[in-house]
């Protein structure tokens, strides 16, 4: 009996929504093993990983009440409906320059509404509770992260940030776009851990923050990586001045800082090398039909002129995507878009699309994103969702994270007197998330930035009820 007390103790569904975030390195590392050097698209995580959410999902709803499981099984109905409406409209769209169809849409849908269930589970199993255990764990992460980053950088067997150039150091993960999103935002949280009155946990967490900041500004070569570092730093900083005012804190963060810049202006830094290389890139990029520096990459100019030649094969476009893509090259050369400004160029094409497409469901219910040319795939993943989710589905899979932040700022507001550095460094964090998803994708797409950004949110929403209840009081 007093085994089985025990065991109920450390079973808990705070501790197996801790051990999800812990695990998130270890599942990545494990996909990007099989993907790489197994030459499969099979990976064990994919099927290890969705196991404690189910788990904490069934017992979430045996513990709730019958209104509670009414409201859902409802939400589970309206995520249904959404999906199979949302999969016909892209399946309607798919032509043959499309990246995919229904299969990889399904993908995305499923990885969304895992963010869904990630914020439902999070939020109601922590909701009230302490979360000291849920910030170790994310610190947990992120040195298990930046561990297995430099031993794959010492033992020379760490995947390049931009292959094409042998550009930075992304370690054994898939994507630098979603390490460096999690990375840059668990930072928010780490570095309240230098704070930590418990000496060895204070001093981990100065350690993995320096380690996290080296490698974010100098190794990885992504401007999120560079940019987010010294913003999280900054802030820091700025937080502590305004309330804890540590003087030893302070003038360590801006001795980080300066040093930081100075280093980086002085020898540089892989993003600074990838800028300049892809300044270069667009300098030899030339659009054979008029001699001159193309607006456009070369593939899409290629779809462009076979358009103009009429010597398109039949099916491979549809009239919508026909007209955006004309529109797209008109677009770039009156305001003299750069050919290796991809994003840009997924952006406006998609614009475009959603004009000429005048589908009022496919507003609704998006358009789907596979069903583009793969260079014009939307990486912005704010957009994208937007656009190529509908409003419905935007609605369900980010507004509550910016219902959240913006809450969370009016709370904050409303009771200044209250505020603290953490609550600041929290909204901080929940923001750069939201500008990070305007400005690069797999933010909230990639599984283990989702249980990052969940934990700040739901860690936000819990101080905001805190210091609004304080002021009731």
């Amino acid at each position: 009996m007093e085994k089985l007390k025990k065991l109920k103790k450390v079973i808990t569904l705070e501790n197996m929504l801790c051990l999800l975030v812990v695990l998130g390195p270890i599942f990545d590392i494990a996909s990007f093993l099989f993907r790489n050097y197994f030459n499969t698209t099979f990976s064990v995580s994919t099927f290890i990983r969705p196991i404690i959410p189910v788990i904490v999902s069934i017992c979430l709803f045996i513990k709730a009440k019958k209104k509670q499981k009414l409201q859902m099984l409802g939400l589970a109905a309206l995520f249904i409906v959404y999906s199979v409406i949302h999969l016909y409209l892209t399946n309607t769209q798919v032509s043959g320059m499309s990246y995919g169809g229904v299969k990889e849409e399904l993908q995305y849908i499923f990885n969304f509404t895992f963010l869904s269930v990630y914020f439902y589970i999070f939020y109601n199993v922590f909701k009230d509770k302490d979360l000291s255990k849920l910030k170790k764990a994310i610190s947990i992460m992120l040195g298990i992260y930046i561990a297995s980053i430099y031993l794959s950088i010492v033992t020379d067997t760490s995947s390049q940030t931009y292959v094409e150039s042998n550009t930075g150091y992304k370690g054994w993960i898939e994507s630098a776009n979603s390490l460096s999103a999690i990375l840059v935002i668990s930072m928010f949280v780490v570095l309240q851990g230098i704070k930590d009155k418990n000496s060895k946990w204070r001093i981990y967490n100065i350690i993995v923050s320096l380690l996290t900041g080296i490698y974010l500004a100098f190794l990885i070569g992504t401007r999120t990586g560079l940019l987010g570092f010294f913003i999280a730093v900054a802030i820091f900083v700025l937080a502590e001045m305004l309330f804890s005012k540590n003087k030893k804190i302070i003038i360590a963060g801006i001795t980080v800082f300066i040093i930081g810049l100075i280093v980086v202006g002085v020898f540089g830094s892989s993003t600074l090398i990838r800028r300049k290389d892809l300044k270069h890139e667009s300098e030899t990029l030339i659009d054979e039909t008029t001699g001159e520096i193309a607006t456009m990459t070369l593939s899409t100019l290629k779809i462009k002129n076979n358009i103009v030649n009429n010597t398109v094969e039949e099916g491979y476009l549809t009239e919508a995507q026909s007209k955006s893509m004309l529109d797209l090259y008109d677009y770039t050369k009156a305001h003299n878009v750069s050919g290796t400004d991809r994003r840009k160029l997924q952006f406006m094409y998609n614009v475009f699309l959603i004009k000429n497409q005048k589908s009022i469901p496919m507003i609704l219910f998006g358009n789907g994103w596979a069903t583009n040319f793969y260079e014009l795939l939307m990486e912005n993943e704010l957009p994208m969702i937007l656009f190529n989710f509908g409003i419905i589905g935007f609605s369900m899979y980010l507004l509550p994270f910016i219902i959240a932040l913006i809450y969370s700022i009016i709370k904050g507001l409303k009771n200044r007197s209250k505020l603290d550095s953490e609550y600041v460094m929290l909204v901080s964090g929940l923001g750069l998330t939201i500008v990070l998803a305007i400005a690069q994708g797999y933010v909230f797409f990639a599984t283990s930035s989702m249980s990052v950004i969940v934990a700040i949110t739901v860690m936000l929403l819990s101080k905001a009820k805190k210091i609004s209840d304080k002021k009731e009081e």
